[in-house]
């Protein structure tokens, strides 16, 4: 018996959740090959936001915990190509540094609108290949303004393979296992992050070397990538009923069924109707943007999601400016930022999987702008401690980390499928926006207007206070609905309205 609506219903009825164990190894293998890309630019967040500005120096290491190090120091004679991400004449504040901004925000919002018309899994082959034509070119960069524009469109495409990969993990999923299908696929960047950074960096010395073993894995993934299935509930809205059948067979393992296909069918006459309904049925693109400005409730999670993504992305940005100084080289810093990653992610997976998304959302970004005050507290009375500067550093990662997964996982369980990867590249185009704003000259802007920032304290409040306003403004989402929608009227379906199973019998279905 159907147990809610949309896919949902379809996969309650063949018992099977969420994908089968070999897709989700396959899409957490892509992230892991993400995971292990530059450690010198920026924080490798699980979502990315990183691109060639704002990027560390050995100048900015060395710091409390001189003298600890899990790897080999970095020295301040390190003269790596991709430091000219730390070079002032790529800043944010400069032309170049604008060019590069906007080249970052728009591809990734063409990159979502591309998964709404295209499909999941063409936006992954298209956007892991081109992750991995620009990392290994840039092995064999001949000077600094080819570095800079690899890491530019390396942050990019690494960002669209992202939310592609963890669309695909989720639409594959009922709304009470999708978070845990995105936590179990983020879980291989945070192993790639902390596990394959050590070893790359102990046995290939060379920087030319070094680059090209961090890129080849993306190219053995591209291979891979053939062997996933696409998104059934993206087919089904495209009127693909016999191929999105074939998909659920192959991506959930369940025997063949007749009444899938005809379970499939009615779900696409129901998608129809309802875009009919404000007169947004059509071509891909057409049902993918007009949804947003002529379907009220669509219009308000896109509006609320867009202000929270610019917020989450300014409090990334602080979080760089401002981060403890507390690691003596790169490499130790993004183990430390694995381990955390991890243990959140878990953390968020384990506790938090069947959550409704707007009240742990608003809580997350509480927490979030107190964490961003807190970095800079050891300061702020005079003490010098290098295990409160790590944890400290941490806190705020980890905070960082939940808000920014759970804001993804969120638009996943509150956007139709038809406009999901839209309002996902809007949401994070912002975010990468908001993620340059606070590299900026704040405190000489404010000053012209006759607004002095004494101090960096004062300017960190500043963002913490965006970001507490962003997490309040969450609160007008509408309910988590009972299932995850497919279209606009699922948006409002409540539990009420379908047959619950056994309590034997969803235990049964929710195991892994």
């Amino acid at each position: 018996m159907a147990v809610a609506a949309g896919l949902d219903g379809v996969l309650g009825y063949l018992g099977a959740p969420h994908p089968c164990v070999t897709v989700h190894l396959l899409l957490a293998l892509g992230m892991a090959v993400l995971g292990i890309g530059s450690v010198e630019v920026l924080t490798m967040l699980p979502l990315p936001l990183y691109s060639c500005w704002g990027g560390l120096s050995p100048y900015d290491l060395l710091g409390t915990c001189e003298g600890i190090a899990l790897l080999p120091e970095t020295s301040l004679e390190d003269r790596r190509y991709v430091l000219q991400c730390s070079s002032k004449s790529w800043q944010p504040n400069t032309l170049p540094g604008g060019i590069l901004i906007g080249i970052r925000v728009f591809i990734t919002l063409v990159a979502g609108i591309c998964m709404d018309t295209f499909g999941r899994r063409r936006s992954i082959v298209a956007w892991v290949g081109l992750y991995f034509v620009v990392a290994f070119a840039r092995s064999f960069s001949p000077n600094a303004e080819s570095v800079v524009f690899c890491v530019t469109l390396e942050g990019a495409a690494a960002q669209a393979s992202t939310l592609a990969l963890i669309l695909l993990a989720a639409e594959g999923s009922t709304q009470k296992e999708c978070v845990r299908s995105v936590c179990l696929v983020l879980l291989g960047h945070a192993i790639g992050v902390a596990g394959a950074t050590p070893i790359i960096t102990l046995f290939v010395a060379n920087s030319v070397y070094r680059q090209m073993a961090r890129s080849l894995p993306s190219l053995v993934f591209v291979l891979f990538i053939f062997t996933l299935p696409e998104s059934a509930r993206w087919a089904v809205c495209r009127g693909k009923v016999k191929e999105a059948t074939l998909m659920l067979k192959k991506s959930h393992h369940v025997a063949f069924d007749p009444t899938i296909r005809h379970k499939l069918a009615a779900l696409h006459q129901e998608h129809k109707l309802s875009l009919a309904q404000y007169g947004c049925s059509g071509r891909a693109l057409r049902e993918s943007l007009y949804p947003l400005v002529k379907a009220r409730r669509v219009f308000l999670v896109f509006f609320v999601f867009s202000l929270c993504g610019l917020a989450l992305g300014c409090a990334s940005g602080a979080r760089s400016v401002f981060d403890p100084p507390a690691y003596n080289s790169f490499e130790d810093r993004q183990i430390a930022y694995g381990i955390t990653e991890f243990l959140a992610l878990l953390l968020l997976g384990l506790a938090l999987s069947r959550v409704g998304v707007k009240w742990v959302l608003v809580s997350l970004m509480s927490t979030l702008s107190v964490a961003l005050l807190l970095t800079r507290l050891l300061k702020a009375v005079d003490v010098e401690s290098c295990g409160g500067y790590v944890f400290f550093s941490c806190l705020g990662y980890a905070s960082l980390v939940l808000a920014l997964v759970w804001m993804g996982v969120g638009i996943i369980r509150l956007t139709p499928t038809h406009s999901r990867g839209a309002v996902l590249g809007m949401t994070f185009s912002l975010a990468t926006l908001g993620n340059a704003l606070p590299t900026l000259d704040v405190s000489g802007t404010f000053a012209s207007w006759g607004l002095y920032l004494d101090n960096e304290y004062t300017e960190l409040g500043m963002w913490a206070i965006v970001t507490f306003v962003g997490g309040l403004l969450t609160l007008l989402l509408p309910k988590t609905s009972y299932c995850l929608p497919d279209t606009i009227s699922h948006m409002t379906c409540e539990a009420s309205s379908y047959e619950k199973p056994e309590e034997e019998e969803e235990l049964q279905n929710t195991q892994l």
